[in-house]
């Protein structure tokens, strides 16, 4: 792999592990370099991740497609109406369905320090700068705050529900919020800021062992494959056909220049050729990009250990995926 090799030399990324496929097979797999660079441990496929944002789809939004699923949800009614201790300044009534899209315009900026108790408090107390629906603005405080209102609304943590409506039934036994799965330890990444088995992100760290809705999750390769190939079936096993349907749809007015479905990004920049415009995804900070394409039928993971930039380490991984869809060749 061309890509991975030169992202890996010119020190961007410590390794990678890719996995692309269908719902009937694997059609690439893979693993490079080191998933730890201190001891020279190599990837393996069976390594495991700190997600990082992939937390947000995979883990809050599964909880937020079963509250709909099981009627404790309207998207379209203010969230304060499910969180009423939240206090902070509105510009406007803002909906979930409004936070899930990150076009709230709620302050990118929230409490990662503290206590689990006071950063809970200071984040129901963050303000809103602008009035919804003005602009897209990706935040972690718009899955924050929707991990905070399901919980209340389902009187569990979004660990235990991810456990039990998603990861297990799927058979996902490596993934785990806010440590690796038992055992896993040494399978585990060390990240651009982190030891292995510490959450990168330093408010899900903090806030641990209880999990926030925007981070902490570790899973692996193996395991998202799982979870593309739930999204792709589509046959009710997990989620009615309609509510998944709300991951695949963009529902960003016309006036906001970021598509966008309930939980997945679908902005066209990081959709890697050989994929169609049926493509949702998501990125995570610690250098990984999980894709799902409807149209052809197929999945493509791309999990890294992030070293240096951001958005050349973001598009690195959109160059890996082209060069894994140009050797399997073309869709359905």
């Amino acid at each position: 792999m061309h890509q991975i090799d030169q992202q890996i030399c010119q020190g961007l990324i410590g390794g990678a592990v890719v996995l692309a496929g269908d719902l009937e097979q694997d059609l690439f797999a893979g693993a490079w370099g080191y998933a730890d660079w201190q001891d020279h441990r190599p990837m393996t496929m069976d390594t495991i991740f700190d997600i990082a944002s992939v937390t947000k789809p995979v883990g809050t939004n599964s909880v937020l497609l079963a509250a709909v699923a099981d009627g404790l949800l309207d998207l379209d009614r203010p969230f304060t109406d499910y969180l009423p201790e939240f206090t902070g300044r509105q510009l406007g009534s803002v909906t979930v369905r409004e936070l899930a899209l990150h076009i709230s315009g709620v302050n990118i900026n929230y409490c990662r320090t503290g206590t689990p108790e006071e950063m809970r408090r200071d984040i129901l107390a963050v303000d809103f700068l602008k009035p919804p629906r003005a602009e897209y603005q990706y935040t972690c405080t718009n899955f924050i705050l929707i991990g905070f209102l399901l919980e209340k609304i389902c009187g569990r943590s979004l660990a235990e529900i991810a456990a039990e409506r998603v990861f297990r039934p799927l058979q996902m036994n490596e993934t785990e919020w806010t440590k690796p799965a038992e055992g896993g330890l040494p399978r585990t990444i060390r990240t651009v800021n982190a030891d292995p088995g510490i959450i990168s992100d330093e408010g899900a760290r903090n806030y641990a062992p209880d999990p926030l809705g925007n981070a902490g999750i570790f899973s692996t390769a193996a395991d998202l494959a799982k979870y593309a190939r739930m999204m792709l079936r589509s046959d009710g096993s997990v989620f009615p056909p309609d509510v998944l349907e709300l991951c695949f749809t963009d529902f960003n007015p016309a006036g906001v220049a970021h598509p966008h479905s309930i939980g997945w990004d679908k902005m066209p920049d990081m959709i890697p050729a050989g994929l169609s415009g049926e493509t949702i995804f998501h990125n995570g900070w610690t250098g990984q990009t999980f894709w799902i394409d409807r149209g052809t039928g197929r999945f493509v993971i791309v999990l890294t250990n992030r070293m240096e930039s951001w958005d050349r380490a973001k598009f690195g991984r959109k160059a890996i995926a082209e060069e894994v869809l140009a050797a399997i060749g073309a869709g359905a």
